[in-house]
C-alpha cells in the first residue's frame, strides 16, 4: 500500500453576495471592461480568493459561504482557479460537490419573536425568520472540490435532520432557568420557541456533509459543515445553543454507541462505521478560550478521542496582527498563533474559529495558516480590515487553514522502539563524580554535575548538558563503550546567547537536553525562584558546533512569575509570596523530541503554584507536561501528569522530594516514557 501525502484546506472565502445570483453574475463578467466600481471589487475579490488557494494548492477545499448557485462552481474554477492570479500556478479541480443549504429557506414562523413572520427574500427580518440566516436561498452555503474522486452515490446530507431529534439537545433540554420578569423574551428555548416552531426546527444552519473521497483506494470521509456563529440572538442564546449541538453532531457521528439516533437526507440510519478515517472540516465558529460560544463547544472535537487533535496550525501573521490590533485581543486567553479570523477588535476580536481535524488513525505532517506577517509579499492578500470593500477584507476576514496528511499506510497509534533508533535516550549521569577533570582534546576540563543526556545514532554519540548555573553553562559529547561501559569525552561546548556572548552567572539552570536533526539541540532552563533572585525558566536551541542560541520558545504565562509577585529588583523580597508559576528547582527538569521532529515535551517536576501543591508523603503533585509544535514554535497542548508522592520520609536531616524528571517520546502519536524521581 502507497502512503500518499494530502493536503486538506478549509476557508470561509466569503464569496457571498447579497443579492440572489449576484455570484455567476460576478464570476462571469471576471474580465469585463464595463464593470461599474462595485463590481469590480467583488471581481478582485474573488480573484483574491482563487490567489490564496493558488498559493496554498490544497488537495481537496472546502469553500465556506460560497452561494448555493451550480452554475458558479464551474466558473470559478475555469475562470479564476484554473487562469494564474498574480504569476500564482493555476489548480485544477476535476472533482466538486454542492448541494442546498438550509439559509435562506423560509421556515413560516417568527423565529426571531419579533412580532412578525417574514417569508419573503431579500425583505428586512427574512433572514431570522429562515431555517438558517440568510437574505435569500442558498445565501453562505458550501463548496467542496477535490483533486481526487468523490463516491457520489455514498454521500450523506442532513440537511433535513430536525434539531428535536438529537437527544439531549439543547433545544428541548435548555439548562437555563427561566427569568419570570421577562415578558417578551424568555431565556430558555422550550420557552422562546413554540411547540409548532420545535417540531419543524432543522439542526444544520447550512448542511451537515458526509462526502467520501477515494484516495488511491483509500475512503476518506470529508465531514463538513458551518455552524451558526454562537451570536447575532438574545438573552435566549438560541444560535450559542445552536452552534453547540452542531458541533455535537459531528462528533456523536464519529463515536461508536453515540450517534445511533442520526438519519440522513435520503433516510439512511446511523453514524459512521466503525474504523473509517475521516476529516472534520469547517468553520466552526468556535474557539476554545475566548468569543461568545457556548460551554466551550469545540471541546467537544477536541477532547473526542477519536479525533487527531495532536497538531494546532499556527501563523506568523495572527499573533502580529493581535497585537498591532490590541483592544479586546490583549485579554483573550488563547495563543493568538491559532487564530484564523480577523473579526471586531472591540468585540469579539481575533479568534480561531476554522478546523481541519482528521480522525486518529490518520497522520498529520504539516499544518498552518495562512496569514502572512505585514512585511511579506503576500500579505495584501489578507490584509487588515478596511472601510469601502465588500466584506471589509481585499478576501475573507477568515484565513485558509491547512493539514498536510497520509493516507495509507501509517503507523500505528501506539508503537514501542527501541530508544536508541529514536536518537534520544536517558540514563544516570553519577557515574562522573561533580567537577572532576577530563582530559577533552589535550586540556583538561571540569565534568560534572550531569543533568540530561541525548544520543545521536548516526554518529554513535552522546550529549550531556551540565547543570551549572555560572557563565561557563555547557554541554559534552561523548561516547559510551557498551562492553566496557568506559565513557569518553570528546568535546565541550559553552552556551550562549543569541549575541554570541555567554550567559550571565546565575541567568539560567540548564536541566533538560534534546538532540534535532538540523545540527542543533534544545535546552531546557529550569529558572530559580529565592530570595536572591527570580529567573524565569526557556527552553532554547543551540548550535550544535557553536553553542550560540537560534531562537527560544514561547513560556506561557502562567508558567511564569507574574510581575506582582516579585519586588522590582527581580527578587522575591520579605513578606511576599508566590502565588503563580513555577516552584524553585520544580520545573523543566524533562525535554525530548518526536523521532519526526515535529514535536517537543517538556513538563514541570511539581504543579504551579496555583495548580495545587507540591509532593508529599502522602499525596502527588499535578505537574504539566506541554506540548510544543517546532514547525512553529508554539505550545499548543497540555496534559495533567500526576506525580507520585514522595516514597520514603527523609532521615538523618535530609530532605525528601519526588517528581516528574525526565520524559521520552518512542513515537509521533504522542506515547511517551516518564522517569520520575524520589528520594
Amino acid at each position: 500500500m502507497v502512503s500518499t501525502t494530502v493536503r486538506f484546506s478549509q476557508f470561509n472565502a466569503s464569496l457571498n453576495r447579497n443579492i440572489e445570483g449576484q455570484l455567476v453574475s460576478d464570476l462571469t463578467n471576471f474580465n469585463n471592461p464595463n464593470n461599474d466600481a462595485a463590481t469590480q471589487l467583488r471581481v478582485n475579490q474573488a480573484k483574491t480568493v482563487a490567489e490564496i488557494i493558488q498559493r496554498n494548492n490544497p488537495d481537496i477545499l472546502l469553500i465556506n459561504e460560497f452561494d448555493y448557485a451550480p452554475a458558479a462552481v464551474d466558473l470559478f474554477k475555469q475562470n479564476f482557479l484554473q487562469i494564474s492570479q498574480n504569476g500564482a500556478t493555476p489548480v485544477t479541480y476535476q472533482y466538486g460537490y454542492i448541494a442546498p443549504s438550509n439559509t435562506g429557506i423560509a421556515s413560516g414562523f417568527d423565529l426571531n419573536n419579533n412580532g412578525a413572520t417574514v417569508t419573503t427574500p431579500s425583505t428586512t427580518g427574512y433572514g431570522d425568520d429562515s431555517f438558517g440566516f440568510g437574505n435569500f436561498p442558498g445565501q453562505f452555503g458550501m463548496l467542496l472540490l477535490s483533486k481526487y474522486p468523490i463516491d457520489t452515490a455514498n454521500i450523506r446530507t442532513f440537511q433535513n435532520f430536525l434539531w428535536k431529534d438529537m437527544p439531549g439537545n439543547l433545544l428541548t433540554n435548555d439548562p437555563t432557568v427561566d427569568n419570570s420578569a421577562t415578558t417578551v423574551v424568555n431565556e430558555n428555548l422550550n420557552g422562546f420557541y413554540s411547540q409548532a416552531e420545535i417540531n419543524v426546527l432543522r439542526l444544520s444552519s447550512k448542511s451537515h456533509w458526509d462526502v467520501p473521497i477515494i484516495i488511491n483506494g483509500e475512503t476518506v470521509h470529508a465531514l463538513v459543515s458551518h455552524p451558526t456563529p454562537p451570536t447575532f440572538d438574545g438573552t435566549e442564546d438560541r444560535n450559542g445553543k445552536r452552534n453547540y449541538d452542531e458541533i455535537r453532531f459531528w462528533s456523536d457521528y464519529v463515536s461508536a454507541g453515540k450517534g445511533s439516533y442520526i438519519y440522513d437526507d435520503k433516510g439512511g440510519q446511523g453514524n459512521l462505521a466503525p474504523g473509517s478515517s475521516f476529516v472534520i472540516m469547517g468553520d466552526q465558529n468556535a474557539d476554545p478560550n475566548d468569543g461568545d460560544s457556548y460551554n466551550k463547544a469545540i471541546l467537544q472535537f477536541l477532547q473526542n478521542p477519536n479525533i487527531n487533535t495532536n497538531f494546532t496550525p499556527s501563523s506568523l501573521g495572527a499573533p502580529q496582527q493581535a497585537t498591532l490590533q490590541g483592544q479586546l485581543n490583549n485579554s483573550h486567553k488563547g495563543n493568538s498563533s491559532f487564530d484564523t479570523a480577523d473579526f471586531s477588535d472591540a468585540a469579539p476580536g481575533n479568534l480561531r474559529a476554522d478546523y481541519i481535524l482528521p480522525s486518529t488513525d490518520i497522520q498529520v505532517t504539516n499544518s498552518g495558516v495562512f496569514w502572512p506577517v505585514n512585511t511579506d509579499p503576500t500579505f495584501p492578500l489578507v490584509g487588515t480590515f478596511t472601510s469601502g470593500i465588500p466584506g471589509g477584507f481585499s478576501s475573507s476576514d477568515h484565513r485558509l487553514v491547512f493539514a498536510d496528511v497520509k493516507v495509507g499506510e501509517t503507523e500505528a497509534g501506539k508503537t514501542v522502539v527501541s530508544a536508541r533508533s529514536q536518537g534520544q535516550t536517558t540514563f544516570a549521569t553519577n557515574f562522573i563524580p561533580t567537577g572532576a577533570a577530563q582530559s577533552i582534546n589535550g586540556v583538561n576540563v571540569p565534568v560534572g554535575g550531569l543533568s540530561g543526556v541525548t544520543y545521536d545514532a548516526a554518529k554513535n554519540q552522546y550529549y550531556a548538558i551540565s547543570d551549572d548555573r555560572s557563565s561557563n553553562a555547557r554541554f559534552y559529547t561523548f561516547t559510551l563503550d557498551p562492553v566496557t561501559n568506559v565513557v569518553t569525552f570528546t568535546n565541550v561546548v559553552q552556551l550562549k546567547d543569541a549575541n554570541d556572548t555567554p550567559f550571565a552567572a546565575s541567568s539560567l539552570d540548564p536541566e533538560g537536553i534534546a538532540l534535532t536533526s538540523d545540527g542543533t539541540v534544545f535546552i531546557s532552563s529550569e529558572g530559580e525562584i529565592s530570595a536572591n533572585r527570580v529567573v524565569e525558566p526557556f527552553i532554547k536551541e543551540f548550535n550544535l558546533t557553536t553553542g550560540v542560541e537560534k531562537r527560544s520558545l514561547s513560556i506561557p504565562a502562567k508558567f511564569q512569575i507574574l510581575p506582582n509577585d516579585i519586588n522590582k529588583d527581580g527578587v522575591l523580597g520579605t513578606g511576599e509570596t508566590q502565588t503563580t508559576g513555577v516552584r524553585n528547582n520544580l520545573a523543566f527538569e524533562s525535554l525530548t523530541i518526536t523521532p519526526d521532529q515535529k514535536t517537543l515535551y517538556t513538563a514541570t517536576e511539581n504543579a504551579l503554584f496555583q495548580d495545587g501543591d507540591r509532593t508529599t508523603l502522602t499525596t502527588g503533585s499535578r505537574s504539566r507536561i506541554i506540548q510544543y509544535n517546532l514547525v512553529s514554535g508554539q505550545p499548543e497542548k497540555e496534559y495533567l501528569y500526576i506525580a507520585d508522592p514522595i516514597a520514603k520520609a527523609p532521615t538523618g536531616g535530609t530532605g525528601a522530594d519526588s517528581g516528574l524528571v525526565d520524559l521520552l517520546a518512542i513515537d509521533n502519536r504522542g506515547t511517551i516514557l516518564a522517569l520520575e524521581r524520589s528520594f
